[in-house]
């Protein structure tokens, strides 16, 4: 899902429920993994708009504004570190990011740039779940694999 036909303030409804979704921008370089968290993360989110790079995740957040941005590290044009440090300047929206990353030097680096979770690709879909569950609760989330 690439595009959003909302006003960017609008909120989308669950069937049945006057809970309004928690609006989420996902950015990955890799369309397969995009395809796949963007199915599993629409069974509760709204997934309001995908982003293949950091420059289009930019973009797409000025656009939308959504709560969480969930955004790799590794991506061509600008990497999710760039993004998230351009993003600071103009917002305080909450960021996970989702990498394979997993050295303590670039989760001290993502809590430096004031994110609030850090989870690993190789996680269960269902950790992410958990992760935007918890930022959105005003917790850091750190992925179980690790916090060991």
């Amino acid at each position: 899902m690439n595009q959003y036909s909302g006003n960017p303030g609008q909120h989308s409804y669950r069937l049945g429920s006057q809970t309004p979704r928690l609006r989420i921008l996902l950015a990955d370089d890799n369309p397969g993994l995009l395809r796949e968290f963007t199915r599993v993360l629409e069974k509760e989110f709204e997934v309001v708009s995908t982003a293949k790079d950091g420059q289009a995740l930019i973009e797409q957040y000025d656009r939308l504004q959504p709560e969480i941005v969930v955004t790799d590290i590794s991506m061509p044009r600008m990497d999710g570190f760039e993004a998230v440090a351009l993003l600071r300047q103009k917002s305080n929206a909450k960021v996970i990011f989702l990498t394979v990353h997993e050295e303590q030097a670039f989760v001290e680096e993502a809590k430096a740039l004031g994110a609030s979770g850090y989870v690993l690709k190789r996680s269960r879909a269902s950790v992410l779940v958990d992760a935007i569950r918890h930022v959105q609760d005003g917790e850091f989330y750190l992925s179980p694999e690790l916090r060991e």
